[in-house]
């Protein structure tokens, strides 16, 4: 049996992730209509629709960008990359059936808070990565400028953030579970992303000894300078 080309395998995969992170945006979308609908526009309510919004906004950057991503170079071989891809990025799509419980409005607005500036900072670092963002392990071009120049992977620094603002804002043991388990696979993920880069493209080794992994440094900031 003839395997389908890396162009068709590419192509399925693309559709699949379009479908599935279309389908994300328009539950978003729905959940914001009926947010915007029954608002009583208190200060607490109100920062909890922007960080409803900033996650809209988040989804459906990730469906452009995965629509016109450019071709791989290299991918990770094996199943256990797949599968890490895989849970890392849609494991947290399980908290939507978890009961939300009641928590101080103070938590309840630090959560929001967070919540923004981390959906806000992935969407910058996305906009960064533009066409070359996949959620397997794959090399499609190197980006070393933006928040590229401060960590290696901001994107998953910046969704670390996010999730403490989901574990702030539903503090279950569920929840926590759910983000821990996230936060294993990202990391996984993100392994295997840099054995795949590192094959791909040279420079990638003088790019890695002069820029931090996710935690910024002192020097990561230079070009601010």
């Amino acid at each position: 049996m003839k395997l389908p080309s890396p162009e068709t395998r590419d192509f399925i995969g693309r559709a699949t992730m379009t479908l599935c992170f279309t389908i994300f945006a328009t539950l978003k979308a729905g959940s914001l209509v009926v947010a915007l609908r029954d608002a009583e526009w208190t200060v607490t309510q109100t920062i909890d629709v922007m960080a409803d919004v900033a996650a809209f906004g988040f989804l459906v950057l990730i469906v452009a960008t995965t629509v016109v991503r450019l071709p791989p170079v290299k991918t990770a071989q094996g199943l256990e990359p797949r599968i890490s891809a895989l849970i890392g990025c849609f494991a947290t799509a399980t908290l939507i059936a978890v009961p939300r419980v009641q928590t101080l409005p103070q938590i309840q607005l630090v959560a929001d808070l967070i919540t923004i500036v981390g959906f806000a900072l992935c969407i910058w670092c996305l906009r960064w990565l533009g066409r070359s963002f996949s959620i397997a392990a794959q090399a499609r071009r190197l980006v070393t400028a933006g928040p590229y120049q401060i960590v290696r992977h901001p994107l998953y620094a910046c969704e670390a953030i996010v999730l403490l603002g989901l574990v702030l804002r539903n503090p279950i043991w569920v929840t926590v579970a759910v983000c821990a388990i996230t936060l294993a696979f990202q990391y996984r993920r993100l392994v295997n992303e840099e054995r795949v880069l590192r094959s791909a493209f040279p420079e990638y080794s003088a790019y890695g000894q002069t820029t931090p992994m996710l935690i910024p440094s002192l020097s990561s900031f230079r070009w601010w300078r």
